[in-house]
C-alpha cells in the first residue's frame, strides 16, 4: 500500500474497499492509558436508523469520554451531512480571521476531502493536501480536491518523516474521536506543522476532550496538552473549533 501521492493521476477514480463500521474494542483509555473504565449503552441515533452498538466509556482517572468500540467513518443521514457542510464554512471563516493566506494546508482524516473542497471557497490560492487511513483519499485526489494523498496515519513512521515541519495549516474534523491513539495523533499532527504554523481541531464534544479532574497537575485534555507544548490557544474552551498557533 503506498503511504503517498504517485507523481500522475490516476485515469478513473480508485474503487474503495469497505470499511468496518467498528473498530476493536479496547481495555484502556486512549488519552491516559489508565485502564480503569466505566461504561453506559450507547443509544439509538434516529437519525442513523440503527441502534447503536458501541458503549460510552469514560475513564475514571482523566475523565476522557470515548466509544468503545471506536466507530469507523462512514456516509451519515442527509440532516447529519448538512450540519458537516456548515460546520466546514463556519470552521474555514474562523482560520480565515488568523490565517488569511496560507501557502500549504494539511487535512488529516480527510475521507473524500470535502472540507478541502469547501475551504478553497475562502483560500483559492492554497495548496491542499489530504491524509486518510482509507483509499478514499485517493478518490479525493482522482477528483481534484486535493493535490497530494496519503494512505495512512500522521503516526505512522514513513508518513512522519517525509511531512515534517511542511504545513501551514493542518486540520483534524471529529478525527480524534475515531483514532486509537488520540495524544499520540495530536503529537504528529504538530510534527508536521511549521513554527507559527495553525492547527485547527472540530470536535463533536470539547467539554469530552478538555476536561481536567480535581487535584491532577498532569496535562489532561487538547487545550493543557497544546499549551504543554508550546503552542497558543486562540479560541475558547467550549468552542468546538479549537484554533492553536505553533510558536516558533
Amino acid at each position: 500500500m503506498s503511504a503517498h501521492s504517485a507523481p500522475s493521476v490516476p485515469s478513473s477514480v480508485p474503487q474503495v474497499p469497505p470499511v468496518p463500521l467498528y473498530g476493536p474494542h479496547r481495555a484502556d483509555c486512549p488519552w491516559c492509558g489508565s485502564r480503569r473504565l466505566r461504561s453506559r449503552p450507547g443509544r439509538r441515533d434516529p437519525r442513523q436508523g440503527a441502534p447503536a452498538r458501541s458503549v460510552l466509556d469514560r475513564c475514571r482517572d482523566c475523565r476522557h469520554t470515548f466509544r468503545n468500540p471506536l466507530l469507523a467513518p462512514r456516509p451519515e443521514h442527509p440532516a447529519v451531512r448538512a450540519g458537516i457542510r456548515l460546520r466546514h464554512v463556519l470552521a474555514a471563516r474562523a482560520l480565515l480571521r488568523h490565517c488569511p493566506e496560507p501557502e500549504s494546508w494539511l487535512d488529516v482524516g480527510t475521507g473524500d476531502a470535502h472540507f478541502p473542497r469547501r475551504a478553497r471557497r475562502y483560500f483559492p490560492y492554497t495548496s491542499f493536501d489530504g491524509a486518510d487511513p482509507t483509499h478514499r483519499v485517493l478518490r479525493a485526489r482522482a477528483a481534484d480536491r486535493v493535490e497530494e494523498a496519503y494512505v495512512g496515519r500522521l503516526t505512522d513512521p514513513h508518513i512522519a518523516a517525509r511531512l515534517r515541519a511542511r504545513y501551514d495549516v493542518v486540520s483534524l474534523f471529529h478525527h480524534l474521536e475515531r483514532v486509537p491513539n488520540p495524544r499520540a495523533e495530536l503529537r504528529a499532527a504538530l510534527h508536521v506543522l511549521r513554527p507559527g504554523g495553525h492547527l485547527l481541531l472540530d470536535v463533536a464534544d470539547p467539554r469530552r476532550l478538555f476536561a481536567l479532574p480535581p487535584g491532577t497537575s498532569h496535562p489532561v485534555g487538547l487545550r493543557a496538552e497544546l499549551e504543554a507544548r508550546g503552542c497558543t490557544v486562540l479560541t475558547g474552551e467550549r468552542n468546538p473549533r479549537l484554533i492553536a498557533r505553533k510558536e516558533p
